[in-house]
């Protein structure tokens, strides 16, 4: 059993190294600890009898529609209970939805006058009704309103969703400058983060700005007892104010109390709250040193895995510094929690960081024996990163028990179901439906795909599937000509979304032992012997860290300027090739459309969501909503790529499109027009009103090139780099004025468009993937690459080529060399099942 470490080393000093995940050193930190009790000695804290006031704020948003009725009434049994009847609390009750959905049920009322029977504060309880999406400013506003200077306030906030109305950003900045204000009064907040759905982050972070501390709550007896607890410390706190100034020696200091399971930190002054007069405390001094320095300071006790290392790790994770949070964990050496929650990420996986902290902290015999090791415990298994690279390299010799994976799957997005709705709403099915032909468990092993914008890792299972009428299953084997017997269907399953493991396990089989092999090395098969053919074997992917502990994400410099270029190529290339087939007529095209079928031959058949009306799928709990984190890479002159123009725009920008042989101009002019009418390009006299931009200036010289206005070397040296030869060939020709058949332009236009796009797939894989998905599984940028964050408005004032839409502006931007990461807060909907 581990115990108490302040009681194993009760010096009033110590020292620890923070240590990385990879066991290298990051910092280096001398402790000082302060009794409360001298604390008390100087402030003459005295406890005060005075009213004390109860503002309750719930979350009566539509994803509370299956839990408001047991809300209520833990809320009626709390404020009817017989302790009250002598008590001087009053009781303020706020609800809050969307924006402007604000209800003040009643004001400062006192106790006795709620509790007594059929009173209308009981009855305005029962009245409350869901609907609507979270915004939590607006009722923290009004709370503050309801502040009085003489007397000692307490919040109960209860939310079971993300703040997300109007928008992220804006609602966080909002609340977080609402919380700063309110700690300069008599005020603490306590949190309740109710369900897995919930922002605990955030509730985290804003119940420390405010003296607090912030629980999750699963059932309603969990909401009871946190509601309970603020309203009875409430009656016996002491009225006054702890305030503990930051001395300039130390960086940072936080508040412990054991008895009053209370932890609050700040790199500037402490005001503690909400104590009662028995209560126990210290202040833990944190000073951050230079190696030397560290090393000079031979009389002070070396103390990893003291107590103060494990607080300092949950207040930097109330911070939201979870790189920090995890250091500080790795760095206790305790081997048992760092392999329980070295790959915190999501939401979930960070409360049960957050609740095993507290228990080593308050209660550190309630987690057991747990493994205490001389350094920092490394994840030495093979990342999931690496293990899809395995499994890419080696799928036809592995075959996947697609059974299992279907029974064990959870859905993380909006359920789709075939056809498309009418005007009125009504869902009208396709004519056309299709039938799996394999039968059977297994399948072969699918290609992964790595999202470029989110920490998402789809696995894409393709299995042969016959067309077939939705009516009398009778079989459509030809179209147009074309014999139908390779069909396929392709069914995506979310491997790991947004950083959250999505599939625990894999079962499979292997038809290579060689192939067995390389797996039983990286230590992927659960109790694996010997190779057996016949054998099903078990790969647990809870076991393996999501990326790299030590990837080199810093060779980034300059990869946004090629991304661009080949980027505007891949549209210019698809533009003239998006209505045409190197192989079939308009006629069979068209055929092919009929029946769900692309040019390709892929099954493309209308879908739609099971509900006509997302606002009342939402009000009725069906749907729910999630923030994840998009990302996106620019420069200090382009933000994103979302920002170029889509080649048929840029051309209508800047060129006319002539016929060549009437002088006619297009109007409206396309790329797609040029492959069946012969053209002449040439530059448009731009009006007054047409703003060149930075994108105007990365686009042109390429579009200058390839339309034969000017040799530049922009489009020709990239694709004889790439070995699209045909093309350059092509272009030449039509440079020079000789004619190029369609069918072959259309040819050596397909060819150059698979090398652009595979020089792309290349450029993510290697370069830009893995810092994606690092920064969207972790929510942070890698360390090593000492990027400075800018708001919107600050980076604009810093570069004032950028743009921001109104949505970029919620973003949150990283200065990395020439190279500028933004991340955008984004709102998901899933389906409830």
């Amino acid at each position: 059993m581990v115990k108490n470490a302040a009681e194993l080393i009760p010096a009033p000093t110590t020292k620890f190294v923070l240590y990385n995940q990879a066991g290298e050193p990051k910092a280096y930190y001398r402790v000082d600890r302060q009794p409360l009790s001298q604390k008390e000695e100087n402030s003459n804290t005295e406890a005060v009898e005075a009213i004390a006031h109860s503002i309750i704020v719930i979350d009566r948003s539509g994803s509370m529609y299956h839990d408001i009725n047991p809300l209520k009434e833990t809320l009626i049994k709390l404020l009817t209970l017989e302790e009250y009847t002598h008590s001087q609390l009053v009781v303020t009750l706020i609800s809050y939805s969307s924006q402007g959905n604000l209800i003040s049920h009643f004001q400062r009322v006192p106790i006795q006058e709620v509790m007594k029977l059929n009173s209308s504060y009981i009855q305005d309880i029962q009245k409350i009704r869901v609907s609507g999406a979270t915004c939590i400013s607006q009722a923290l506003q009004l709370a503050t309103e309801l502040i009085q200077p003489d007397e000692l306030t307490g919040i109960t906030l209860h939310s079971d969703g993300y703040a997300n109305h109007p928008n992220v950003r804006s609602e966080v900045q909002t609340l977080e400058q609402i919380c700063q204000n309110l700690n300069q009064n008599n005020v603490f907040l306590n949190a309740i983060a109710y369900s897995a759905s919930s922002d605990f982050k955030l509730l985290s972070r804003l119940a420390n700005l405010v003296s607090g501390t912030c629980v999750q709550a699963g059932t309603v007896k969990e909401v009871y007892d946190s509601l309970y607890n603020t309203s009875k410390v409430l009656g016996e706190a002491i009225g006054q104010a702890i305030e503990e100034p930051l001395f300039k020696e130390y960086d940072y200091q936080l508040f412990l109390s054991h008895s009053a399971r209370k932890l609050n930190g700040n790199a500037g002054k402490l005001k503690i709250l909400g104590l009662k007069s028995d209560d126990d405390g210290i202040f833990y001094k944190y000073q951050k040193l230079t190696e030397a320095e560290f090393e000079q300071l031979t009389d002070i006790p070396l103390a990893q895995t003291d107590e103060s290392v494990f607080t300092f790790a949950k207040a930097q994770l109330i911070d939201g510094n979870l790189n920090l949070a995890k250091y500080a964990l790795v760095s206790t050496f305790d081997a048992t929690l760092s392999q329980r929650h070295g790959k915190a990420i999501t939401n979930s996986q960070l409360v049960e960081f957050s609740q095993d902290l507290d228990k080593a902290i308050y209660d550190p015999q309630s987690l057991g024996d747990r493994e205490i090791l001389s350094e920092v415990p490394i994840n030495k298994n093979l990342p999931i990163l690496a293990l899809i690279q395995l499994f890419e390299t080696h799928k036809d010799q592995i075959i996947l028990n697609l059974k299992h994976l279907q029974d064990h799957y959870q859905r993380r997005g909006v359920k789709r179901i075939p056809g498309q709705r009418d005007a009125e709403g009504n869902l009208v099915k396709p004519w056309l439906k299709t039938e799996y032909v394999d039968s059977g468990d297994y399948v072969q092993m699918g290609s992964f795909d790595i999202n470029r914008n989110t920490a998402t890792i789809n696995l894409l299972i393709t299995r042969p599937v016959k067309l077939v009428k939705s009516e009398d299953k009778t079989p459509i084997t030809e179209v147009a000509g074309i014999l139908l017997n390779d069909l396929k269907s392709y069914n995506n399953y979310t491997l790991v979304g947004d950083g959250e493991l999505n599939v625990e396990t894999f079962k499979v089989k292997f038809s290579n032992a060689k192939v067995f092999k390389v797996f039983k090395e990286q230590n992927l098969l659960t109790d694996a012997d010997q190779f057996d053919f016949n054998t099903e074997y078990k790969i647990d992917l809870t076991q393996l860290p999501i990326v790299p502990m030590a990837a080199d994400y810093t060779q980034v410099q300059g990869i946004f300027s090629r991304l661009a270029i080949l980027r505007v190529l891949s549209s210019l290339f698809s533009a003239h090739l998006k209505e045409v087939s190197e192989t079939y007529t308009a006629d069979q095209l068209a055929a092919l459309k009929e029946h769900y079928l692309s040019k390709s031959l892929y099954l493309n058949f209308p879908t739609t969501t099971e509900y006509s009306d997302l606002e009342e799928a939402l009000n009725t709990g069906k749907v729910d909503s999630r923030v994840s984190y998009k990302i996106e890479l620019g420069n200090c002159e382009i933000l994103n790529l979302g920002q170029l123009h889509s080649a048929n725009k840029f051309l209508d920008r800047f060129y006319e499109v002539c016929d060549r042989q009437t002088g006619e101009k297009l109007d409206k002019p396309t790329f797609a027009q040029s492959l069946d009418t012969p053209v002449v390009f040439g530059y448009k006299t731009l009006s007054k009103r047409t703003k060149v931009t930075k994108v105007d200036d990365l686009m042109k010289p390429i579009f200058d090139e390839f339309l034969g206005l000017e040799k530049n070397g922009s489009v020709t040296e990239l694709l004889q780099e790439l070995g699209a030869a045909d093309l350059v060939s092509s272009l030449e020709k039509k440079w020079q004025g000789e004619t190029v058949e369609t069918e072959q332009f259309v040819e050596a236009l397909t060819g150059g468009l698979r090398k652009v796009n595979q020089a792309l797939e290349t450029l993510y894989r290697d370069k830009i993937s893995p810092l994606v998905f690092h920064i969207g599984a972790t929510g942070l940028i890698p360390d090593e690459l000492e990027a400075v964050a800018y708001t919107a408005d600050e980076l604009s004032a810093k570069s004032g080529d950028l743009k921001f839409s109104k949505s970029e502006k919620e973003g949150l931007f990283f200065e990395v060399g020439d190279l500028i990461i933004s991340v955008y807060p984004k709102t998901e909907y899933y389906s409830v099942s």
